[in-house]
């Protein structure tokens, strides 16, 4: 795909973002990754992760990242590795649209944090949510649920 419809195909797939955070970052796109990247000083960290947690489906921290779908984990390669404060947001394909990935990446120094917005060639099946109260066939029914 040449670049400027891999630019093209990415700010369609994410027009919705774009028009709330366009106006607040300077955008420019990143060959390496193929991705619309914005940096950011502090001062806009909470409205960012707020604006993020809200058009994402799923929050991939340190933490968690571990219990990310395989498929998903695969085509994440080395970015699957999170520090402490690194975040992964994602939303599976769907019919009409690919896998969403936006990356947060604070700088070691902690005064800015980059944001890459970019598609994953493959989608994932959204995990199941188990709670301790779970037993064995609360577990299956929902598996078999989807």
């Amino acid at each position: 795909m040449q670049k400027n419809d891999q630019q093209h195909k990415i700010q369609k797939a994410f027009s919705t973002l774009f028009d709330v955070l366009d106006k607040e970052y300077n955008w420019q796109w990143e060959e390496r990754r193929e991705a619309w990247l914005a940096e950011f000083s502090r001062d806009k960290i909470a409205r960012t992760l707020e604006i993020l947690n809200q058009h994402f489906d799923d929050v991939w921290h340190y933490k968690n990242i571990k219990s990310a779908p395989k498929e998903l984990k695969i085509q994440l390669n080395d970015l699957a590795k999170l520090n402490k404060e690194q975040k992964l947001f994602t939303t599976p394909a769907t019919e009409n649209q690919p896998t969403l990935l936006a990356i947060w990446w604070p700088w070691g120094h902690g005064a800015t944090v980059s944001i890459r917005l970019m598609t994953l060639e493959n989608g994932y099946c959204k995990p199941v949510k188990l709670t301790t109260k779970d037993n064995f066939f609360t577990v299956v029914k929902k598996l078999f649920a989807k």
